[in-house]
Parts: structure tokens; C-alpha cells; sequence
């Protein structure tokens, strides 16, 4: 809490005086009026929190409309952030997106927000975006801030910021509905209807989905296809949402938006270890209101409110070799991580068995051979063996019984929930200055039996501000910070200057520098991690339930938060006459202290100790050549360089393997098309995607991916009601696929097709 008292008393200083500044609208409001005209820049709100032309943007802008939407014909939103320069997706059991580079097991390293609401988990760091309750018909825009932007949405921001924008509901007034049927499962099917009740606007909007996910090239054990879900990682997933709209008077307006969702996520079996299929239960909703009040015609403040919960759980019956379950493995485990994985994962070398078993094996001995057979460090003390000798002993010294197989049950839970309260205030001072600053307060509880055995909770708090200054009338400022001061982790501040040349009010450069955190989640820095296995079968333990030996108890210490350092040189363009928009950066990235070590229970060590830079070049253009056509390319160039610290506890494989996750999803060369052409009442968009050397490519890899897609729509009249029909197809021209071997689809063409109503 220490500089919280000092930032607010500068806070209410800036914001309690008196000045004349522009309108604040609402975060849904209508931009429609500046993108579809070429001769107005168009405007932005999520660089900065103030409404800014993109050619003043501190940095690099993407905006997917709800045009582009429509078009491209997708299913989810991961699928429309494929067009992003730099952007990169994983399909599978979760879908997973990085900007650059990162993990693509856990979405941790980019903020998203639906209407200002954050739905970045706290207790474990990522995005689950088949748990955002918004259909994708309900979207006006979503703006993508391709850069560091913790001065504005503090720590997560840290290498981009995803904002999606629902339509204010007196824009969607009437009924819609659709169903969508096609391969690999596909069934969707959504009803939406907006009305006026009162002094009141509201749309409610009914979902749900559902696929079969990937096929898969391996079955881990099992046949190589199945009928329907063959890999068991097909998703069912439901959701009401409700978005309502009242202006109390001239001055103020007040939105509410609530939701509720609930859906079953398959996850993939391990055949000799899954006996049943596993699946992930899952439920979530929120609660949200935003109050806007215009002081002035330039002066406006805005409280923000929500409440947000998810629930997770997965019932596993496993079967592992009976010593897993072991008290006293556990003990060993506690003593020396290592040599108990050796024990308890049926490592240890068979000439080993029988002089520990004894008790005449060798220390030095034992850890020599280790070291030679699994190529990793150990340090192996009497100790060490003497506990083996006892484990054996449990055993009856018999070998068999050591690898013995039982079977069990077993659940993951997960329980959060979050409030979160802001207070912000935006003023136009006068032509050359306006700022935007706030306070936010946040609480985050996790309630889980398996990963914290109880309760755990954060609290944070933030102060901001931004300020943009116009020195001269080509030269646009933008300065801002963010403070945040939380009981889990320690106090950062995160600042950003940027400089904008305006060459024309449509054209200009930008030289930006950033900084930005990602904070250790919940999990990272408090886990009470452990699997407790109940009903167990017969074993030589004589246990009928018992704990894995395995566990996590607080052991990662006190990690640092991940940093970065960004700089980039940009130029956007807008050349009326000729129907084109163009956007391009270069930038180097420094990235420190990253955690690339699994979270789970076979990772005694997490070290915040990764290095990676990454430098290259980010470009898109959109351009209509004639009426009725137009065209969208995006793409990127990068290179990253990631360095490990310690890896004394790791074997070659597992040191490789860690120093391939961060680039795993990432590719040296991307490409992006889109060309979307109408032709009387049809209209066909067609998209292609290339990625060269995708799939660690710092390894030496020349993997491409390339995917060709059309999305074919007419709109029929029929007795005053609309009929929307369109046919989606795509084609997997390459046999890659993405960042793991079973993220496959054996057939290449796949599509569906979907017919709605709109009144």
C-alpha cells in the first residue's frame, strides 16, 4: 500500500478542477460513422482509455468490424484473431492465442476485456474464450492493441490488448436467429432480440455450440478413428446474456450487462491410464453495471462494477503404478523431489533395485548411473536410499508389487470469483491537453480443494493516468503510468511515452516506449497442490484411499513478476483517394524473468529466469480498389531468441523442450489475405493463411501451414422477413499441424452451413 495515499491525493487533484473537454461515449457506442467513411480517420478507445484518431494511437492498432465479422463467416473469436498481424492460434481442448510468442498450453501473457470487463483469470493465469459469454453476432468491433499496454490496464497487458465491443442494444432492435450445421460436429444455434421497455433498451441473446474438435492422427493407444469425437476433445457449450441501456437524465446513462453460461469441454483420454472419458463441467456468469456523467461537455466521469464466478470440475479414475500412492515415497518426496520422481515414476534402473534394496548401494554410485541413464543432475545422499529401502520394504521387496497397477477416482476443482470496482475521469483541458486517470479496487478468490486445499485470495489495488499533450500541431504526446499495489505480489509501476508526427492528420509516425508485468498468478505463488484418490482397488498398500505422493506446497516461493521492455518505430496511413489503409511496425522486445516451467505436480522448481527477445516487423492493409470489393492483408516477421538460466535440474530433452514452449506457436513468416467481393445480392469472401516455418522454427524446422477458406452469403426477402443463408468451406492444403501432432483433422475439406431469420 505504500505511494497508494500520495497517487490519490494527485489523482483528485487532477480530476476535481474545473475544464471543458470533449463527450465520452459509451464503450459500446457507435464508431460506425468514422470507419465507414475514407476521408474521416477513424477513432479508437482502448490505446489510451481516451477517443483518439488512429493516427494519433500510441501504438499499433487492429480493428476487426463487425462487417469483417460477417464476412469471414467464423465460428469463435480466437478463429477472427488469426487475421491480426502476429497473431497466433491453437485449437484444442482450450484454444489458446499468443501475440509473438508464449506458451501455448495457458493464454497468460495478453489482456482481454468484453465491455471493459476483464475476463483474465486470476488464480490460474489464462483466458478460457469458450467461457466468454458473447456471440459473435453481438460484436460491433473488436480493437486489438498489438503492444505492451500495462500504463492503461495494468499488469497482464503485457504483450497486447484484446477489447471486444458489444452493440449498444438500441442498435440491434428486432429478432434474429439462426442454425449452423457441418462437419466435425458442428451444431450451433442462437436466438437474439432487442426491444424498448420504458425509459429502457435491452437485448437478450440465447447460445449454443457444439463440435467434435480435432480427429486427431494418434490415439495414444487406441484406434486410429472413431465415430464422432474420435479424440474426445469436442466442446458443448450454452449461454443466456442479457445487455441493458437507460438514460437517467441529459447528463447520465446507465448500462447493465449480465450473463450465464454452462458447458461440458471433453478432455483427451490417456488409453492405460483414463479408464473413462474425462470431462470438463464447467458454469460461470456475471453481473455489470457502468454509470457515465457528463459534469461538463468536456468533463465526464464513469463508475464501473462487476461481479464475476466460474466453477470447473473434472472427474478423473486413473490407474498408476500402487507406490504413487505411497506415505512414504510422499515423505521422500518432501526431502529430495527428484530422486522420489525416480521412485514413484518406476525409473530407477533394474541393477539398482537389488543394492538398495540391501542396503550396500553406493551414494556417489547411485547417482552417477542415474545421472548416465537420465541425463539429468542429482544429488543422492544415504539419506536418500535409506528411504528408497523403506519404500521397498512396503513392498515386500517384491518387484511386482512395486510396479503393481491401482485405480481410482479422483477430482479437479476450481471455484473463482472476482469484484471489481473503477472510478474514472476524463477531461479535455483545452486544444493542446487531455487526460484520463482512475482508481480501480479488485478481489480474487479461489476456492479449490486440489490446488490450494481451501481458500486463497488477492486483493489489488490501481491508480492510472494518461495524458495527451499537443505541443505543436503536428506533434501529438502520449504520457501515462499505472500503479498497482497487491497483497500476493510486490508494487510495480508501469509508465509509457510515445511520440506521434503527424505528416497529414491522416498519416504519421510513432516512436512508442513501454514497459509492462505480468503478475504470478495464485497458483504460482500460494499452491497447496495435491490429488487426494479415493475408492481405490486392491493394492499392496492395503490403502482404500490415499494422497499421489506428488505434491506442491508453497515450494515455488516468492517468484518475480515477468517483465517486459518495448520499443517500437510505426507508421499509419490513410490515403483517401485511393481507398487504402495501411499500418507498420518495427520493434524489438526484451522479455525477463518469464516462467516457462509447467505448473503441475511434476515440477518440483519454477524459476522466473526465461530471457527471450524478440525483434521484427508487423504490417496490414486494407484496401477497396472498386466498389463492392475489398481487400485485407496482414502478416509478420519475427525472430525470437529465448535463453534459459538454470537448467542444472533438468535432462537435455526437458531443457530443449522448455526452451521450445515459448516459440511453439509462433511462426518466422505469416501471412494473412482476405478478399471480400459482392456481387448483386451474393456475396464471397475468400481467406488465405501461410505460415513458414510454423511450429518452432528456431529449432531448424520448416514446417508451413497454409489454409484456404470462402464464406459464400445471400440475404433472401420473404414476406417482410429476412432470410440470411450462407456456406462456409475450408481447406487444409498443408499436412501440419498446429503446434501438436493430435491438433489434426484428417478430412482437408471441411464447411457448414448456416440459415437464419432476421426481424
Amino acid at each position: 500500500m505504500r505511494g497508494f495515499i500520495g497517487s490519490l491525493a494527485v489523482l483528485w487533484a487532477i480530476t476535481s478542477q474545473t475544464a471543458s473537454a470533449e463527450d465520452l461515449f459509451l464503450p459500446d457506442a457507435g464508431l460506425d460513422a468514422d470507419l465507414s467513411g475514407m476521408g474521416i480517420v477513424p477513432e479508437v478507445l482502448t490505446a489510451t482509455r481516451l477517443k483518439q484518431p488512429r493516427s494519433e494511437v500510441p501504438g499499433s492498432m487492429t480493428v476487426i468490424t463487425a462487417e469483417n465479422i460477417d464476412q469471414w463467416g467464423v465460428r469463435t473469436v480466437p478463429e477472427l484473431l488469426r487475421f491480426v498481424p502476429g497473431m497466433f492460434v491453437k485449437h484444442a481442448d482450450q484454444d489458446s492465442v499468443a501475440y509473438h510468442a508464449s506458451n501455448p498450453n495457458l493464454m497468460r501473457r495478453m489482456q482481454v476485456l468484453i465491455d471493459g470487463r476483464s475476463v483474465y483469470r486470476a488464480g490460474i493465469a489464462s483466458v478460457i474464450w469458450e467461457d466468454i459469454p458473447v456471440a459473435l453476432e453481438d460484436i460491433q468491433r473488436i480493437e486489438v492493441f498489438r503492444g505492451p499496454n500495462a500504463s492503461s490496464y495494468g499488469a497482464n497487458a503485457f504483450m497486447a490488448v484484446i477489447n471486444i465491443v458489444t452493440y449498444h442494444p438500441a442498435d440491434t432492435l428486432g429478432t434474429r436467429a439462426f442454425a449452423r450445421s457441418g462437419h466435425q460436429g458442428v451444431r450451433d444455434f442462437q436466438i437474439s432480440h432487442s426491444a424498448e421497455v420504458g425509459d429502457w433498451v435491452y437485448r437478450a441473446t440465447v447460445s449454443s455450440k457444439r463440435d467434435d474438435g480435432f480427429d486427431g492422427r494418434e490415439r495414444k493407444g487406441g484406434p486410429e478413428r472413431l465415430p464422432g469425437d474420435n479424440l474426445h476433445d469436442g466442446s458443448d457449450d450454452r449461454f443466456i446474456s442479457i445487455n441493458a441501456a437507460t438514460q437517467l437524465s441529459d447528463q447520465s446513462r446507465l448500462l447493465i450487462e449480465a450473463a450465464y453460461k454452462n458447458g461440458d469441454q471433453r478432455l483427451r483420454q490417456n488409453f492405460g491410464e483414463d479408464l473413462i472419458p474425462p470431462v470438463d463441467e464447467n458454469e460461470s456468469g456475471f453481473l455489470m453495471g457502468q454509470w457515465q456523467y457528463d459534469h461538463s461537455p468536456g468533463h465526464t466521469s464513469q463508475l464501473r462494477a462487476y461481479w464475476q464466478a466460474e466453477k470447473r470440475r473434472t472427474d478423473y479414475r486413473k490407474c498408476a503404478p500402487a507406490v504413487a500412492l505411497s506415505p512414504t515415497l510422499n515423505a521422500l518426496y518432501q526431502q529430495d523431489p527428484y530422486w522420489a520422481l525416480v521412485i514413484g515414476r518406476l525409473q530407477l534402473p533394474d541393477d539398482l533395485v537389488t543394492p538398495i534394496a540391501l542396503g550396500i548401494a553406493d551414494p556417489a554410485e547411485v547417482e552417477a548411473r542415474l545421472e548416465e541413464e537420465l541425463d539429468r543432475e542429482y544429488d543422492i545422499s544415504q539419506s536418500d536410499l535409506d528411504q528408497a529401502q523403506l519404500i521397498f520394504a512396503e513392498a515386500g521387496f517384491d518387484v511386482d508389487n512395486l510396479t503393481s497397477v491401482a485405480c481410482g477416482d479422483y477430482q479437479l476443482d476450481f471455484d473463482e470469483q472476482r469484484i471489481d470496482i473503477e472510478w474514472q475521469d476524463t477531461v479535455h483541458w483545452n486544444d493542446w491537453l487531455r487526460t484520463v486517470a482512475g482508481i480501480n479496487y479488485r478481489r480474487d478468490e479461489v476456492r479449490s480443494e486440489t490446488y490450494f486445499n481451501g481458500t486463497v485470495s488477492n486483493d489489488l489495488f490501481r491508480v492510472f493516468a494518461n495524458a495527451e499533450l499537443r505541443p505543436v500541431e503536428s506533434v501529438v504526446l502520449n504520457i501515462g503510468g499505472m500503479y498497482e499495489d497487491e497483497d500476493k505480489n510486490t508494487a510495480v509501476f508501469s509508465p509509457r511515452v510515445a511520440a506521434n508526427y503527424l505528416i497529414t492528420s491522416q498519416q504519421s509516425l510513432r516512436l512508442v516506449y513501454s514497459t509492462a508485468v505480468r503478475s504470478p498468478d495464485l497458483l504460482e505463488q500460494s499452491p497447496d497442490y495435491s490429488l487426494h484418490v479415493t475408492d481405490l482397488t486392491d493394492n499392496y498398500l492395503g490403502l482404500d484411499e490415499g494422497t499421489f505422493f506428488a505434491t506442491q506446497t508453497g515450494a515455488y516461493g516468492d517468484l518475480d513478476h515477468e517483465r517486459i521492455t518495448s520499443w517500437e518505430l510505426g507508421y499509419y496511413g490513410r490515403l483517401p483517394t485511393r481507398k487504402l489503409e495501411m499500418d507498420i511496425k518495427v520493434y524489438r522486445d526484451h522479455l525477463y524473468q518469464l516462467i516457462s516451467d509447467p505448473i503441475n505436480l511434476f515440477t518440483p522448481d519454477v524459476s522466473a529466469d526465461t530471457t527471450m527477445n524478440i525483434k521484427g516487423v508487423d504490417w496490414q492493409f486494407t484496401w477497396q480498389p472498386v466498389k463492392g470489393h475489398a481487400l485485407w492483408y496482414s502478416g509478420a516477421y519475427l525472430n525470437a531468441d529465448v535463453r534459459l538460466n538454470d537448467t542444472a535440474n533438468l535432462s537435455s530433452k526437458e531443457s530443449n523442450d522448455l526452451q521450445a514452449v515459448e516459440t511453439r506457436l509462433s511462426s518466422e513468416f505469416s501471412h494473412n489475405l482476405s478478399w471480400s467481393a459482392s456481387f448483386g445480392d451474393w456475396r464471397l469472401t475468400q481467406s488465405y493463411f501461410w505460415h513458414r516455418s510454423y511450429n518452432n522454427y528456431s529449432a531448424g524446422r520448416n514446417t508451413p501451414y497454409r489454409r484456404y477458406e470462402m464464406n459464400l452469403q445471400k440475404d433472401w426477402l420473404v414476406n417482410g422477413l429476412t432470410i440470411e443463408t450462407s456456406g462456409f468451406l475450408h481447406r487444409l492444403i498443408d499436412d501440419s499441424p498446429i503446434a501438436y501432432r493430435t491438433n489434426y483433422i484428417e478430412d482437408r475439406y471441411l464447411g457448414y452451413v448456416q440459415v437464419g431469420v432476421k426481424f
